[in-house]
C-alpha cells in the first residue's frame, strides 16, 4: 500500500515531465544557411544570425520539437534532404518548377515570410532586363546549388554566394543576376556599388519543407507559426533586419 501511494504521488510529476518532453523521440536535423551570405535571412553572425534562424528557433520551441542545425555546402543541401540526411529546410515553392511543387516526399508548413527575387543589373543595363523573358538563352548570374524554376531556359553562371555574385556583377563578369531583393540591396550597400532592378523573377512565401515521414509534426509546427504571427514576433524580426538592407537611393 505505501508503494502504491508513492506511485500515485509521482503521477502528477511524470505528467508534467512528459508534457515538456520533446514531441519527437529522435532530434531532427535541418539546414537554413543557404550560401552563408543570404542577408537578411541568414547572416553567419552568431550574435545576429538572421531572420530565419531567429524564427525557426522560436517555431521549434513553440512546437516542442528538438532539432539541430547542420552546416552544409549549398550544393549539398538538396541532396542531403532528398537522401533524408537532414529532415527539413526552408524554401519558396515559387523557386521550384511546377512539376516539383507537389512532390509527395515532402510536406510544407504555413507561410513564414515573403521573399522576392529580382533580375539585378547595373543602372546602365537596366532597360535590357525589364521582362523575365529577356533571360532566355542568356548567361545569367546565379548561386551554386540554388533553385530557379526556369533555369532550363537560360545559361547559369554559378557563384558560391550572393556576395560573390554581386561582386561579379559589379565587375561586369555577368550583366544580370538573379538575387533576392533584400539581399541585393544589402550587398550593394556593403560593396558600395550602384544597382538597378529589372523584372521580378519570383515572389512568394518561404515555408518549412519537411520530409513526409515527419508529417505528424506538421500541425504543431503550423500552430507555432500562427502563434508567432499573431504575437507580432515574425514581423518584429523582419523589421529588425530589413532596416539594415539599404536602398537604391
Amino acid at each position: 500500500m505505501p508503494n502504491l501511494i508513492r506511485l500515485l504521488a509521482l503521477c502528477p510529476l511524470l505528467c508534467v515531465f512528459f508534457s515538456y518532453a520533446s514531441t519527437n523521440a529522435i532530434p531532427l536535423k535541418y539546414n537554413i544557411s543557404a550560401s552563408g551570405s543570404h542577408y537578411p535571412y541568414y547572416t553567419n553572425n552568431p550574435k545576429k544570425p538572421g531572420i530565419l534562424p531567429e524564427i525557426i528557433e522560436k517555431v521549434l520551441d513553440g512546437a516542442n520539437i528538438e532539432a539541430s542545425h547542420v552546416d552544409l555546402p549549398t550544393k549539398r543541401i538538396t541532396k542531403y534532404l532528398q537522401n533524408e540526411v537532414i529532415d527539413f529546410d526552408v524554401i519558396s515553392l515559387e523557386w521550384l518548377p511546377k512539376s516539383e511543387r507537389n512532390d509527395p516526399h515532402y510536406v510544407f508548413s504555413e507561410p513564414l515570410i515573403y521573399a522576392t527575387e529580382m533580375i539585378v543589373t547595373l543602372p546602365q543595363n537596366a532597360n535590357n532586363w525589364q521582362s523575365a523573358d529577356n533571360l532566355k538563352g542568356k548567361n545569367v548570374g546565379t548561386v551554386l546549388g540554388y533553385y530557379y524554376y526556369d533555369d532550363n531556359t537560360f545559361e547559369r553562371v554559378d557563384f558560391p554566394s550572393e556576395k560573390e555574385l554581386m561582386t561579379a556583377l559589379s565587375r561586369n563578369r555577368v550583366e544580370a543576376a538573379l538575387v533576392g531583393k533584400l539581399t541585393a540591396l544589402y550587398w550593394a550597400k556593403q560593396l558600395d556599388m550602384r544597382i538597378a532592378f529589372g523584372a521580378q523573377h519570383s515572389h512568394g512565401f518561404l515555408t518549412i519543407r519537411l520530409l513526409s515521414k515527419h508529417k505528424n509534426l506538421l500541425p504543431k509546427i503550423n500552430q507555432a507559426i500562427k502563434n508567432l504571427h499573431s504575437q507580432g514576433y515574425i514581423k518584429n524580426i523582419e523589421d529588425k533586419y530589413i532596416l539594415n538592407t539599404g536602398s537604391l537611393n
